[in-house]
């Protein structure tokens, strides 16, 4: 194992080196707090605080312990409430209608502070993606504060990284995922042990902070898996250790979403209490509404023809956001039944209608891996509490223009995602297996998070400028390998 000709791999650990540069580049990150005062929110990250603010109660009070007092502050006009559900309480949550990802709502309420604008979380957020990022680069790229430095300023000024460590949302840590599944398989030999199990534990969270991560990490791992399996000739290290490894992540995380809803809901579940979201996408899309339609001509053939009949939401914000929504017009009892139905229906969709289906994901997930902008941060709104207590997004009529600041970042970023693709077509040649397996992962990782955010979600800039950027990191990691092993030659 070398960096170079016969020099001995330096083992990445947890040194006051490697701290002091994971601090200095968490504090490069969080340039957006000092240009524009707060975080950026979006409605779902009041959402989080609030619920977060529900399940330690509830958890306080399970301990027997007085729960937090809620902070009463004046209430705001104009704010938009979340949809309306039910509190946790002594039956554990089984009333509640609907629930964002309990472990990022926890930490949502956790690092609240100052006041509500959930500062902290930013600041941590910065941190464990830091932790992650020095780590890995200088797995690949060697150690010294040459390649530091060129990582650390392309990622906090040359990527959208930075706004989106400073965006209350748990965004950041997609890329995190994707980026410890492709190096660790192959460079584990490089950490301590240490070190491994800090960034196994930094992903394992990732994917557990929001319901689109399960996905993309198990959905990456499986492809991976077989590909590992069919050219297990061409892998660099033991089989049992790359599977190991590259599987990690996924299961812990996993583990920890279905011990989090088994203890907040009663039931082991890895969406618990989700919004019915990849039926309210089918539905939008078409094929879904015609077959619910037809079906629904029979009221108790679905839970959703017991609240709609016919007469189906023709949108995903008529059917979750609107004032005539499924989560306000149904029971908590009904939204368990269609969470239960959302896979029949969608399947059962499929079988009807297999064309429309498969033209809507043909076109749908390569415009999503394709379309990335940076058009959703806004800083002109504020964290409160309405006249009912619970903590809402305040956001003033009409939409803030984008900041122009961001308008400059975007176009670098498109500029440098182009050349980073010419970069890694240039050095392919020349790479290892170690590496190019690294590649694969790396692009598979980009594919998983457009094909679920499009099928599940819709095409929307936000997913994947959340990772398209380590294109050109990881050029830049093993631009700066081939480098320093030319030199040593």
């Amino acid at each position: 194992m070398v960096w170079g000709a016969g020099k001995a791999v330096p083992t990445v650990s947890l040194n006051r080196l490697y701290l002091l540069r994971s601090i200095l580049l968490a504090l490069l990150l969080l340039w957006p707090l000092l240009i524009f005062g707060r975080p950026a929110y979006m409605d779902d990250s009041a959402a989080y605080q609030n619920g977060g603010e529900q399940a330690v109660t509830f958890a306080l009070r399970k301990l027997h312990i007085t729960g937090p007092e809620a902070n009463k502050a004046l209430p705001a006009t104009g704010g938009k409430t979340p949809p309306p559900k039910a509190q946790p309480g002594a039956d554990g949550g089984k009333n509640t209608k609907v629930a964002r990802s309990i472990p990022y709502s926890v930490l949502g309420y956790v690092f609240g502070g100052p006041g509500m604008t959930m500062t902290w979380l930013a600041l941590f957020q910065a941190g464990t993606t830091a932790l992650a990022l020095v780590a890995l680069f200088e797995a690949v790229a060697g150690p010294g504060w040459r390649p530091f430095a060129a990582m650390a300023g392309f990622t906090a000024f040359a990527s959208p990284l930075a706004p989106i460590v400073t965006f209350i949302m748990p965004d950041c840590y997609a890329p995190v995922i994707i980026a410890v599944m492709a190096i660790l398989p192959f460079y584990s030999r490089r950490f301590s042990g240490v070190m491994l199990v800090l960034l196994l534990g930094i992903a394992a969270l990732g994917v557990a902070l929001h319901t689109s991560h399960p996905p993309i990490a198990l959905g990456t791992a499986l492809a991976i898996s077989a590909l590992l399996v069919l050219f297990r000739r061409s892998v660099p290290v033991g089989l049992g250790q790359a599977l190991a490894i590259l599987w990690t992540p996924a299961l812990l995380g996993v583990t920890l979403v279905m011990l989090s809803g088994l203890v907040g809901f009663g039931k082991a579940s890895i969406s618990p209490k989700h919004y019915p979201l990849a039926l309210a996408r089918a539905v939008d899309n078409g094929p879904a509404r015609w077959y619910l339609e037809e079906e629904c001509k029979n009221p108790r053939r679905y839970a959703i023809c017991e609240i709609y009949g016919t007469r189906i939401p023709l949108t995903v914000q008529e059917m979750l956001w609107s004032k005539d929504s499924l989560v306000t017009r149904a029971t908590p009892q009904q939204l368990d039944r269609v969470r239960a139905e959302e896979r029949t229906i969608i399947i059962e969709t499929t079988k009807r209608y297999p064309l429309q289906q498969l033209y809507l994901v043909a076109h749908d997930v390569p415009e999503q891996l394709i379309v990335f902008r940076l058009n959703y941060f806004r800083y002109d709104t504020e964290i409160v509490r309405n006249a009912a207590g619970d903590i809402v997004l305040h956001s003033p009529p009409g939409d803030a223009p984008q900041p122009a600041l961001y308008d400059g970042l975007e176009l670098l970023n498109n500029t440098l995602v182009g050349a980073g693709v010419i970069a890694l077509l240039w050095l392919w040649r020349g790479l290892n297996r170690a590496q190019r397996w690294m590649v694969v992962i790396m692009l598979m990782g980009l594919l998983a998070n457009a094909a679920v955010c499009a099928i599940f979600s819709g095409v929307a800039p936000r997913y994947q400028a959340r990772v398209v950027w380590l294109i050109p990191w990881f050029a830049l990691a093993l631009g700066w390998a081939r480098h320093r092993s030319t030199k040593a030659m």
